[in-house]
Protein backbone atom coordinates (compact mmCIF):
# COMPACT_ATOMS: atom_id res chain seq x y z
CA UNK A 1 0.00 0.00 0.00
CA UNK A 2 2.66 2.61 0.78
CA UNK A 3 4.49 1.38 -2.40
CA UNK A 4 1.78 2.74 -4.31
CA UNK A 5 1.16 5.82 -1.72
CA UNK A 6 5.29 6.69 -2.61
CA UNK A 7 4.86 6.04 -6.43
CA UNK A 8 1.96 8.01 -6.88
CA UNK A 9 3.58 11.13 -4.35
CA UNK A 10 7.11 10.75 -6.91
CA UNK A 11 4.43 11.11 -10.25
CA UNK A 12 2.88 14.08 -8.67
CA UNK A 13 6.53 15.69 -7.64
CA UNK A 14 7.79 15.02 -11.72
CA UNK A 15 4.53 16.38 -12.78
CA UNK A 16 5.28 19.70 -10.73
CA UNK A 17 8.98 19.98 -11.81
CA UNK A 18 7.80 18.85 -15.27
CA UNK A 19 4.72 21.77 -15.29
CA UNK A 20 8.13 24.58 -14.03
CA UNK A 21 10.00 23.35 -17.24
CA UNK A 22 7.49 24.37 -19.62
CA UNK A 23 6.87 27.65 -17.58
CA UNK A 24 10.33 28.40 -17.56
CA UNK A 25 10.61 27.70 -21.26
CA UNK A 26 7.37 29.06 -22.47
CA UNK A 27 8.45 32.44 -20.61
CA UNK A 28 11.99 31.97 -22.03
CA UNK A 29 12.81 32.63 -17.96
CA UNK A 30 15.22 29.75 -18.70
CA UNK A 31 18.03 31.93 -20.30
CA UNK A 32 17.79 34.39 -17.59
CA UNK A 33 20.58 34.63 -15.09
CA UNK A 34 19.00 33.62 -11.35
CA UNK A 35 18.48 37.01 -10.29
CA UNK A 36 16.57 37.97 -12.93
CA UNK A 37 15.16 34.80 -12.70
CA UNK A 38 13.92 35.69 -9.18
CA UNK A 39 13.20 39.30 -10.39
CA UNK A 40 10.67 38.12 -12.92
CA UNK A 41 9.04 35.36 -10.90
CA UNK A 42 8.41 38.29 -8.13
CA UNK A 43 6.86 40.63 -11.21
CA UNK A 44 4.24 37.45 -12.82
CA UNK A 45 3.12 36.97 -8.75
CA UNK A 46 2.91 40.35 -7.79
CA UNK A 47 0.41 41.18 -11.01
CA UNK A 48 -1.19 37.70 -11.10
CA UNK A 49 -1.93 38.16 -6.95
CA UNK A 50 -3.01 41.75 -8.09
CA UNK A 51 -5.37 40.17 -10.83
CA UNK A 52 -6.63 37.66 -8.58
CA UNK A 53 -7.19 40.59 -5.51
CA UNK A 54 -9.26 43.05 -8.19
CA UNK A 55 -11.45 39.83 -9.38
CA UNK A 56 -12.40 38.67 -5.92
CA UNK A 57 -12.52 42.30 -4.72
CA UNK A 58 -14.70 44.54 -7.92
CA UNK A 59 -16.39 41.56 -9.75
CA UNK A 60 -19.36 40.97 -7.63
CA UNK A 61 -19.78 44.55 -7.10
CA UNK A 62 -20.02 45.43 -10.84
CA UNK A 63 -22.21 42.04 -11.35
CA UNK A 64 -24.37 43.61 -8.83
CA UNK A 65 -24.84 46.52 -10.80
CA UNK A 66 -25.34 44.85 -14.23
CA UNK A 67 -28.07 42.70 -12.76
CA UNK A 68 -29.42 45.80 -11.02
CA UNK A 69 -29.55 47.75 -14.59
CA UNK A 70 -30.87 44.73 -16.91
CA UNK A 71 -33.48 43.86 -14.57
CA UNK A 72 -34.55 47.37 -13.04
CA UNK A 73 -37.98 46.21 -12.14
CA UNK A 74 -36.88 43.22 -9.33
CA UNK A 75 -35.06 46.19 -7.84
CA UNK A 76 -36.87 49.01 -7.99
CA UNK A 77 -39.19 47.85 -4.92
CA UNK A 78 -36.73 46.79 -2.58
CA UNK A 79 -34.52 49.18 -2.74
CA UNK A 80 -36.80 52.55 -4.40
CA UNK A 81 -38.56 53.51 -0.87
CA UNK A 82 -35.14 52.69 0.98
CA UNK A 83 -33.04 54.94 -1.65
CA UNK A 84 -35.15 57.95 -2.07
CA UNK A 85 -35.63 58.36 1.65
CA UNK A 86 -31.75 59.00 2.21
CA UNK A 87 -31.18 61.00 -1.32
CA UNK A 88 -34.02 63.36 -0.33
CA UNK A 89 -33.30 63.61 3.27
CA UNK A 90 -30.93 66.97 3.50
CA UNK A 91 -28.06 67.14 5.95
CA UNK A 92 -28.28 68.53 8.83
CA UNK A 93 -25.07 70.29 9.94
CA UNK A 94 -24.90 72.19 12.99
CA UNK A 95 -22.28 74.91 13.79
CA UNK A 96 -20.38 74.77 17.03
CA UNK A 97 -19.40 78.07 18.78
CA UNK A 98 -15.91 77.72 19.99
Amino acid sequence: MFDKLKDSFYRFIRYIKWLHMLYELNTYISMCEPWEKVFLNCLFATTLGIVLYSTYAYIPGYMFTIIKYLTPTAYSSSFSSSSSMVLSDPIITKEVEL
